[in-house]
């Protein structure tokens, strides 16, 4: 037996191919700019671009905000390694793009045994996430690629029926250390790759857990420094709180931010609560899924908590933070998907009209992303290395300072 007790659907092809031209059709009327006028985006340009040109490949190894970034800054190596620099913001943004569908194509994985497949990738670049901060730029990648660890928590360990053993162990060692070095989220799934081991304790699973904790000690490293570093006072105020999980999370999430900071957040926190003690009820004994993506919710807010315990009141305007609660709004729309497999028809027309909810909160929420600001980059691409320059770049307030390399 598997993790999960229900058959998978079986999914074709053409079914995957269709998901993948979904998303990228959905990416484009949500970024329009980022395919018709590609621009750095915050640190695309002032760390990432800055650091690979005055640094080389050594920036590899370069940490900021207290973890390492090796997916995005490969791509800064590659991208000043083979393309001019008037054409890089491009290949940020298209490199962006493929990881993106890499991780939709990875639900299709025969080892992830769970219905409605398609649903779940679609979710991925469908849920709500107003100013869509996180898709198509490298500098928010990390939230997007932390859904392949989820991935690989989730799946079965390798078999011969799903293709060669030894390609299954290596494309999961390779997801670990290229993820799992890109951004902190690694630190955060420790704790269910150790339950996943009690589980099961075979050979895979004590591979993968020794890969995780590897990695995952030296994303701790970086961050332990950076908490060393910066010492904040803790401000809990319930009233704060309340209206971070009853406006921004479940609001967002179902009501659209123009309806949800009209309601009372107290309200709304209850019905949050609700939903995850309903989730709880239907959810039967053994499904892992539902137990895990709720785990993985839980664990992701209170980072973002512990990350904003000085003054959580930031965290509550529609615009501010709202990466934060990418992969919680995932999670909690994978347990609604995934109890779609109930077979009690009001079950199911109960969670169809949530789904229902989230898609038009989505579409009504700021879903199409407002024009980047053309700041002309190719006219000012051709003056780097020749003078020191400083070049405007999205969002407004943002510059570089490139200065001439001295040899």
């Amino acid at each position: 037996m598997g993790y999960f007790e229900n058959k998978p659907n079986t999914n074709s092809r053409s079914s995957v191919l269709l998901v993948l031209a979904a998303s990228a059709i959905v990416l484009f009327v949500r970024k329009t700019d980022s395919f018709l006028n590609p621009q750095f985006w915050a640190e695309d340009g002032a760390i990432f671009f800055l650091q690979q040109y005055e640094k080389g490949a050594s920036a590899l190894l370069q940490d900021y905000a207290g973890y390492l970034h090796l997916v995005p800054r490969l791509i800064a190596l590659v991208a000043d390694s083979f393309f001019t620099y008037s054409a890089i913001p491009i290949v940020y943004n298209f490199s962006s793009l493929l990881f993106t569908l890499i991780v939709v194509a990875s639900i299709f994985s025969p080892r992830l045994k769970i219905n409605h497949k398609p649903l779940l990738a679609l979710t991925i670049v469908l849920v709500p996430h107003y100013t869509d901060e996180v898709f198509l730029n490298v500098a928010n990648l990390q939230w997007i690629l932390s859904i392949l660890l989820i991935v690989v928590l989730l799946k079965e360990r390798p078999h011969d029926r799903y293709g060669n053993i030894n390609v299954q162990y290596v494309l999961d060692l390779i997801i670990i250390i290229l993820c799992g070095l890109t951004g902190p989220f690694i630190v955060f799934l420790v704790p269910f790759f150790i339950w996943k081991w009690i589980n099961d304790k075979g050979l895979y699973d004590s591979i993968i857990l020794i890969a995780v904790i590897a990695v995952s000690s030296i994303q701790f490293f970086f961050m332990l420094s950076e908490l060393i570093r910066v010492q904040n006072g803790i401000s809990f105020n319930l009233n704060v709180y309340s209206a971070i999980i009853g406006h921004k999370l479940f609001g967002n999430l179902f009501l659209t931010k123009g309806i949800a900071y009209k309601l009372n957040h107290y309200i709304l926190s209850f019905l949050y609560f609700g939903t995850i003690f309903m989730m709880l009820r239907f959810a039967p004994p053994k499904r892992r899924f539902i137990f895990v993506c709720l785990g993985v919710q839980f664990i992701i807010l209170l980072a973002a908590f512990y990350k904003f315990k000085a003054n959580p009141e930031i965290l509550i305007p529609p615009g501010n933070g709202q990466r934060y609660f990418y992969i919680p709004n995932i999670m909690l729309v994978w347990c609604l998907i995934a109890l779609l497999e109930k077979k009690a028809k009001w079950k199911n027309a109960l969670l169809l009209s949530a789904l229902a909810l989230v898609l038009i909160s989505s579409l009504a929420s700021g879903f199409h992303s407002k024009p980047f600001i053309d700041y002309n980059w190719n006219s000012y691409s051709k003056l780097i290395g020749k003078e020191d320059v400083v070049i405007p770049i999205n969002p407004k307030g943002w510059h570089m300072h490139i200065k001439v390399l001295q040899k």
